[in-house]
């Protein structure tokens, strides 16, 4: 009579310890996926800094921002320290950052307002955004863009990097959270993003020109 009962017994400890088993893995599968995310974010940040200072000192040229953004993310592709890897790195941060379905950069500020307030025909015959003897200009604010032209002299960037998340299961999950939570908030091109399977990473960097922005074409 006490057999069928220990039977229960040890199929319901069976179940039990499956059921532990698989909630403590999906945790430890979700620490895992989270010091990956930070590690990218740290370097998403970094590179984002990096696209900007590229900025300041290239005319804002999008290009130009664009080589300084990969340069800063070669830590996500670089696996070995030799010059082979090292170039290899640069090649395929390069590729990630001209995909539209990988990263988005946008020129926040100065705006084409802000450029038809202040620019000026400079020595070399370039109309563009004057960047010296700032502390010597007025500060009087634009009639357009209602800037200084100090301010003008800023530039801000806003940077999405769409990181593909490789730990199973985790992946689904945060892509699904996402959108059943952010849709909202989301523009097209990071809606595309998660629609991809990767997880929209923002950043933003605010850096000082140290050249005059002679092309409005990039600005918003």
């Amino acid at each position: 009579m006490k057999q069928p009962s220990m039977r229960r017994q040890r199929g319901q400890a069976v179940v039990e310890t499956s059921i532990v088993i698989l909630v403590f893995g999906v945790f430890l599968l979700g620490i895992f996926q989270a010091i990956l995310f930070y590690r990218v974010k740290s370097v998403v940040d970094y590179a984002a800094l990096q696209a900007a200072r590229s900025g300041a000192t290239h005319f804002a040229e999008m290009s130009e921002i664009r080589k300084g953004f990969a340069s800063g993310l070669m830590p996500l592709y670089a696996h070995k320290p030799d010059n082979m890897a090292v170039t290899t790195a640069y090649g395929e941060a390069y590729i990630a950052a001209s995909n539209p379905l990988e990263t988005e950069i946008r020129i926040v500020s100065p705006t084409k307002s802000a450029y038809a307030d202040w620019a000026e025909t400079q020595f070399d015959g370039v109309k563009a955004i004057p960047n010296d003897s700032l502390s010597f200009r007025p500060s009087t604010p634009g009639g357009r863009s209602g800037l200084t032209v100090q301010d003008a002299n800023v530039l801000k960037i806003r940077v999405v990097y769409g990181y593909k998340m490789i730990v199973p299961v985790i992946d689904k999950i945060v892509i699904a959270i996402f959108r059943s939570s952010f849709y909202q908030g989301m523009d097209a091109r990071e809606i595309a993003m998660l629609e991809s399977g990767r997880l929209p990473i923002v950043s933003q960097a605010v850096v000082r020109m140290q050249t005059p922005i002679r092309d409005p074409a990039p600005l918003p």
